[in-house]
């Protein structure tokens, strides 16, 4: 697995993508999906207390600022375990890091909703 540590090998035939509005890109490995959606948090100092992110039955994602709904992404590909499930903010960008219920292969992403 050392090969695939080095980020060669088994992720290669792992699908990734973005979507055509680029408005998100998204990777994965066998247990993991890292999702970045693009320009998503508002500007300004303690942004990350505005923002909520849940994963409501484990089939969805959904992203609040100040308590309105700003994306939801759902049903996902497969089931996440929301109780290991991460999010950051770089810039606006907001990422997440989904782990998988199951170690398979996801074919796609697809974010609707409002992003």
């Amino acid at each position: 697995a050392a090969a695939a540590a080095a980020g060669h090998g088994d992720t290669e035939h792992l699908a990734s993508g973005e979507d055509d509005e680029g408005r998100f890109d998204w990777s994965q490995t066998d247990d993991e999906v890292e999702v970045r959606v693009k320009s998503l948090a508002p500007e300004g100092k303690g942004v990350s207390k505005r923002v909520k992110v849940s994963y409501p039955g484990g089939d969805t994602i959904l992203v609040k600022v100040d308590g309105e709904e700003l994306l939801r992404v759902g049903p996902l590909f497969a089931r996440i375990d929301p109780e290991g499930c991460a999010w950051t903010l770089d810039g606006r960008d907001l990422c997440l890091s989904l782990e998988k219920g199951e170690a398979r292969a996801w074919a796609k992403l697809t974010l609707s909703g409002n992003a």
